[in-house]
């Protein structure tokens, strides 16, 4: 990818990552999986649909910060996206992270977390795909 112009290319490869993360999810899921696993790759499935939508749009954050702040400013602003799914990609940043580096179990709803994040790939990818 050019540092500057994200392609066709880049927002196919994002959005199939994406896919890739949720099949990840609800596979480890299946298998009985840590929720803390599984909640790792619903956040990457998420967060790789955002990375998506500003490729296509012709915007290149720089990190994961980035992604979820332009998401906010130029997609949700823009009406494209609801704040809940703003607020959902936020959400789940902080959970990966209490996942991945906390000493607490996840205790969240991961069947509603799959869903929902099964929803919010599906909205970004036809956004890209309209």
């Amino acid at each position: 990818m050019s540092e500057d112009d994200p392609t066709k290319a880049d927002v196919e490869n994002e959005l199939d990552m994406a896919r890739q993360a949720l099949i990840d999810a609800n596979r480890g899921h299946g298998a009985g999986q840590s929720n803390a696993a599984v909640v790792n790759r619903l956040y990457y499935a998420c967060f790789h649909a955002a990375q998506a939508v500003l490729y296509h749009r012709g915007v290149n954050p720089r990190s994961h910060g980035g992604v979820r702040s332009l998401f906010g400013s130029e997609v949700v602003v823009s009406g494209d996206a609801t704040a809940e799914q703003g607020r959902f990609l936020n959400e789940l940043s902080q959970e990966r992270h209490r996942a991945d580096y906390g000493s607490e179990p996840v205790n969240k709803d991961i069947v509603e977390l799959i869903e929902r994040s099964e929803s919010f790939v599906q909205h970004m990818t036809d956004l890209v795909e309209s």
